[in-house]
């Protein structure tokens, strides 16, 4: 079985983060990525919308949490922070890595 399933991945999003995480997978398969960075770096992104709506303190994070185009600077380092407290700091780094190629990405 594949490692990755975007459908999956995308459970529970907004149909825009759904969207643009589809978008971006399509990059990335014709950039030829391996199908285990295309999955962190899609989970990541995936990991990042739903803490926005999960989990984040900051009273705009439901905006960010509809539409990537929505996050801020503050929302990412809230999200790594929270990554390093749950997770570990190289889980977090790991995700910190698949975030800067979402965001990136984003503005091209």
């Amino acid at each position: 079985m594949a490692l990755l399933d975007l459908n999956k991945l995308t459970t529970d999003l907004s149909s825009t983060w759904a969207g643009y995480l589809r978008d971006w997978d399509r990059t990335l398969r014709a950039g030829n990525y391996p199908e285990t960075t295309r999955y962190n770096y899609l989970l990541a992104a995936a990991q990042l919308a739903r803490y926005l709506a999960e989990h984040s303190p900051d009273p705009d994070a439901a905006d960010a949490a509809e539409d990537p185009t929505e996050v801020t600077r503050g929302h990412a380092e809230a999200f790594q922070a929270w990554m390093i407290e749950t997770r570990s700091a190289s889980t977090a780094l790991n995700k910190h890595k698949g975030l800067q190629q979402f965001f990136k990405w984003l503005l091209v």
